[in-house]
């Protein structure tokens, strides 16, 4: 992503955005510009609440309280650290919880590696399983925005509420390689087996944090200056074999059209808004460059889809951000959740 990952792969190639996919490598700060340390990203160094789905645990980072519950949905690239900047002020108004995907972040990984529907069984598990109480506004983004609408079309008793972050559509794979120019914008075809190779690395041990395939496995160069040596420490330990399998697992998932009847479920007036960036697919190369004139039209185009889903729903484009959203201008996420939050409370209160 942007929005699958073939785009987040383009994009950290043409410039390496820190953070910009959710999956990056610690790198010495610079003393010269080094800042004050961001301490918001700290809770994110431990687990949350680790809970049981049938032997194995996935991890929820849960705060504040209230109703109703927000549930954070990353992308196929990140887990719930990539909410860092939003969770805090979310937390202020009502209970939040940020999902870690097995395999991801501190859950342990499943019996195989997992493809989008048994993801958003476990969500419902732990939902269940941790007494994490209804009803839900689901926050998702990139892949996880397509989890969420796989989720409400599966439970639609238990989702109020939505808020899709630059999220991809059901078969999005097979929608993005008929495009004229992605191929080589994308630069994907060795992907699963670049990704392969990083598991068998992590797998024999050998995915060593000073050498350079890690820089390679990992996408991009630093974490942000600011960014605590805690923290630092830490990030290595989340590069697993697992972690590597799972993203090309859930890459296929994008290759199928079973997922099709989520991008068409009618959500009555539940509250719903769905943000989109102005440029998806501009990776800086002349291929990139054409490919976003053409394609980008029709990318936002199935966003401003999905917001007709509900009557209520609203579609906006976010200038100046890249694919993480909730990273570049966490503020248009946070206002966005809100707004749902206060459709909501004011429906409650008629």
């Amino acid at each position: 992503m942007p929005t699958l990952a073939f785009r987040a792969i383009a994009a950290a190639l043409a410039a390496s955005t820190l953070l910009a996919t959710g999956e990056v490598v610690p790198a010495q700060p610079n003393p010269a510009s080094a800042r004050a340390e961001d301490q918001r990203i700290l809770p994110y160094a431990q687990p949350g609440r680790l809970v049981d789905v049938g032997g194995r645990h996935i991890n929820m980072h849960c705060a504040g309280t209230g109703g109703p519950t927000v549930v954070l949905m990353a992308g196929i690239f990140s887990w719930s650290v990539v909410w860092y900047k939003t969770q805090p002020v979310i937390e202020q108004n009502t209970r939040v919880c940020a999902f870690d995907r097995a395999s991801y972040g501190f859950s342990d990984p499943a019996s195989q590696p997992q493809i989008i529907s048994e993801v958003v069984e476990d969500l419902h598990k732990v939902l269940q399983a941790g007494s994490i109480a209804g009803p839900y506004v689901l926050v998702g983004h990139s892949l996880g925005g397509l989890e969420a609408r796989v989720y409400a079309q599966r439970w639609p008793e238990d989702v109020v509420g939505m808020f899709l972050v630059d999220t991809s559509p059901a078969a999005e794979g097979l929608i993005d390689e008929n495009q004229p120019d992605f191929d080589v914008a994308a630069g994907r075809e060795s992907y699963a087996a670049d990704m392969l190779h990083c598991a068998l690395l992590a797998m024999h041990g050998s995915l060593d944090p000073s050498g350079p395939e890690y820089k390679d496995c990992t996408s991009v160069d630093a974490l942000p200056s600011d960014t605590p040596t805690a923290f630092r420490k830490i990030w290595p330990r989340f590069f697993t074999a697992d972690y590597f399998a799972d993203k090309v697992s859930l890459m296929s998932s994008l290759y199928t059209h079973r997922y099709d009847s989520a991008d068409h479920h009618r959500l009555g007036a539940m509250p719903l808004v769905v943000l989109s960036i102005e440029h998806p697919w501009n990776t800086g190369t002349p291929a990139g460059v054409r490919l976003d004139r053409a394609y980008g039209k029709i990318w936002n185009a199935l966003h401003a889809d999905l917001a007709r889903l509900s009557s209520r729903g609203v579609h906006r484009i976010i200038k100046g951000s890249g694919h993480q959203i909730q990273l570049d201008k966490p503020q248009a996420v946070i206002d966005a959740v809100s707004e749902v939050l206060s459709q909501l409370h004011a429906g409650a209160k008629s």
